[in-house]
């Protein structure tokens, strides 16, 4: 069982969270970066009790925030921008801010909606002991598909 664990310590390969939401890929991508504030569970950042809310400035190079008593908490830079295609941003949330990893959100037509796919990748010795903590990617996406259903 020692082995596991050192074998995950040093698993560099991404963190995978797929979820199939009932609309189109075009309003996936939206609400997945438009709504990022609304769905994002406060519990997962600096200080839920003073989370107002998160955006995305809408660009290559724009600056994803969240944002607490009035001031913007950077989390990442936006890499790509694709409508209904792919979202890639930077993330260093909870990870030293010098050594940041990389979300990668593809959105693809199935059947009846689209499959959302988040990978999270750019592990590395520098930020590799944070890997274990990023366990809520599942329920994120729960919650971006009830606000991406409720419109």
């Amino acid at each position: 069982m020692a082995e596991t664990g050192r074998r995950r310590e040093r698993d560099t390969g991404p963190i995978v969270a797929t979820h199939q939401v009932d609309v189109d890929p075009v309003h996936a991508f939206e609400v997945f970066t438009e709504r990022l504030g609304d769905w994002w569970d406060p519990r997962l950042t600096p200080d839920p009790r003073t989370y107002e809310g998160a955006d995305i400035e809408e660009v290559e190079g724009g600056v994803v925030a969240l944002h607490h008593d009035g001031e913007d908490y950077p989390i990442g830079q936006v890499l790509e921008w694709e409508i209904g295609e792919r979202f890639v941003m930077t993330f260093h949330l909870a990870l030293p801010r010098d050594h940041p990893t990389e979300l990668t959100v593809d959105f693809s037509p199935v059947d009846g909606g689209t499959l959302v796919t988040l990978t999270h990748s750019g592990w590395e010795a520098d930020n590799l002991a944070s890997r274990a903590k990023f366990t809520e990617w599942p329920h994120l996406l729960e919650r971006f598909a009830a606000t991406a259903l409720s419109d």
